[in-house]
């Protein structure tokens, strides 16, 4: 009886690796049939980056519309949260997390300084883009070294990182506005549009580089694909 149920067993567990072993193969195979070659690699490239991501260690100091004295310190990070390929769709989320904190220098008509502090605050942006790479113009995309939009209403801020408080992107352009772009701030929607370009942010320069190359051989294969 014994032998009966050690060969029962034995047999299931033969038909569970088997049914795992072939999943296996299907996944392979799904995963192949529906990434081009070219999007293996951005693939792989992306993955890489998802492994770092950009800092920007700031500090700004500018007068409010009541002249009073406003200073704020804090961290910018920014980097590739999420990249989805299927086929040739992509579908890639942004992150941003700004922390900070400062305070606003009030002063009395006796001359007295107080400091009113602001304690440790946090906004958290998320950027949705959401676009094919047979609609990029591949001749178009580019590398460049810029500040991060939440740098750009000001020119008053200093980094620790970079004197000009610039970061490596690279740039993807569609022949016409095909790139949906959805923003987020601290869990509220508050964009939701199409634009004709976007900017993902990598880790150094010479990534931004590999990564022109990369999308533009992608962009070229699903182009000749479609």
């Amino acid at each position: 009886m014994t032998s009966a149920k050690s060969n029962i067993v034995c047999f299931q567990l033969r038909r569970v690796a088997l049914v795992l072993v072939a999943m296996t193969c299907l996944c392979r195979a799904n995963l192949h049939a529906q990434v081009l070659p070219e999007g293996g690699v951005l693939i792989e490239f992306i993955a890489s980056e998802r492994q770092h991501f950009s800092v920007l260690t700031y500090a700004q100091s500018y007068l409010d519309d009541q002249h009073e004295r406003v200073s704020y310190g804090g961290t910018l990070y920014e980097g590739i949260h999420s990249f989805q390929l299927n086929e040739c769709e992509v579908v890639a989320q942004v992150a941003v997390q700004d922390r900070y904190s400062g305070a606003i220098e009030h002063r009395s008509g006796l001359g007295r300084v107080h400091y009113e502090r602001t304690g440790e605050l946090t906004d958290d942006t998320v950027y949705e883009y959401r676009f094919s790479l047979a609609e990029l113009n591949a001749g178009e995309i580019t590398d460049s070294r810029a500040r991060p939009v939440q740098f750009l209403s000001d020119t008053n801020f200093q980094c620790h990182e970079d004197r000009s408080c610039s970061l490596s992107w690279v740039r993807l352009r569609s022949r016409d506005a095909e790139i949906s772009e959805i923003r987020t701030v601290n869990g509220i929607q508050d964009i939701d549009t199409k634009v004709s370009s976007i900017v993902l942010p990598v880790a150094s320069a010479g990534s931004a580089a590999n990564a022109v190359k990369v999308f533009s051989s992608a962009a070229r294969a699903c182009a000749a694909a479609n």
